[in-house]
């Protein structure tokens, strides 16, 4: 008010008209009272696939505001972690993460991690149990905070949704990496995201077939789709609502899913998005203008 008063008085006093005084005062206070919105936690359950080319990375945000990244892409094909996955963090406001999961020692798939461990704070890393930190390289091998090692059945809670690590199953097997890394289900209300990684040979490391009525199930090919991870019977497995492929040579050459809805990475960041009761997909390859960049915690 002392504003629009004084300005009003002002452009009086030089001839000029009074009203923009008014209007500008009423923005600014109008933005005042909205900016402390800005600033408060997700309430919904978030997952984004970002598009870092072959490879992958997942940004998984929580009610409440914690924060998990699920891999970075690759540094040695233009840096997706500097490239895609940095970017996209500074654009939602995050500026921690609380858990950074490597899924297993394939550059594709951990590259990009060392630009956002130099770039943010990270609480910990989860890595397979039986791999030793050494094989993600030296930004994991010198980091100097918590190195986790995970196998099947640890469960983590994170603002009311949980973290269920499926495999691996039995850590101290040999065998290549794919069939020695992580796999992981997110699950919030209804929602339950399966990310099978790069695992090859089909859904026998998930366990015991899921039994729950009213799931709403997205699932995310592993290896890309190749035949020998077995696409198919991991949807004839999961019964996915929605199924999520790095591009269309996935559903190619035999691999015929049978979904309501597909997604391609190649189309643009993939995010699902629920409120425990109901969940909704957005596909884009740009992001909007309007976002507040850094969130207060």
């Amino acid at each position: 008010m002392v504003a629009a008063v004084g300005g009003t008085i002002l452009l009086l006093r030089r001839g000029r008209r009074p009203w923009p005084a008014t209007v500008l005062s009423a923005a600014f206070f109008l933005g005042g009272i909205h900016a402390p919105y800005a600033a408060l936690p997700e309430r919904d359950f978030s997952l984004t696939a970002l598009n870092v080319g072959k490879g992958a990375s997942q940004v998984v945000s929580f009610p409440g505001g914690g924060h998990i990244l699920i891999d970075g892409g690759s540094a040695l094909r233009g840096n997706a972690g500097e490239r895609a996955v940095l970017p996209f963090l500074r654009f939602k406001g995050i500026r921690r993460i609380d858990v950074l999961a490597l899924t297993h020692p394939h550059e594709n798939h951990y590259g990009g991690a060392a630009a956002v461990l130099a770039a943010l704070p990270v609480r910990e890393i989860w890595i397979p149990e039986g791999i030793p930190r050494e094989a993600f390289r030296p930004a994991v091998a010198s980091w100097n905070g918590p190195v986790c090692s995970v196998r099947a059945g640890v469960r983590e809670r994170i603002g009311g949704a949980e973290v269920v690590v499926r495999a691996p199953l039995h850590p101290g097997e040999g065998g290549k990496s794919n069939e020695r890394g992580m796999v992981l289900e997110l699950r919030f209300g209804i929602l339950s995201m399966w990310l099978p990684g790069d695992v090859e040979g089909g859904p026998s490391v998930w366990g015991r077939a899921p039994a729950e009525k009213g799931e709403r199930r997205v699932l995310f090919l592993p290896h890309h789709g190749s035949p020998g991870a077995d696409p198919a019977g991991w949807a004839a497995f999961c019964g996915p609502d929605a199924v999520v492929a790095q591009n269309s040579r996935c559903l190619t050459g035999g691999n015929l899913i049978r979904s309501p809805q597909r997604f391609l990475l190649e189309n643009g960041a993939f995010t699902v998005r629920s409120d425990g009761r109901g969940i909704s997909f957005l596909q884009s390859a740009h992001s909007g203008v309007w976002q507040c960049l850094w969130r207060l915690k």
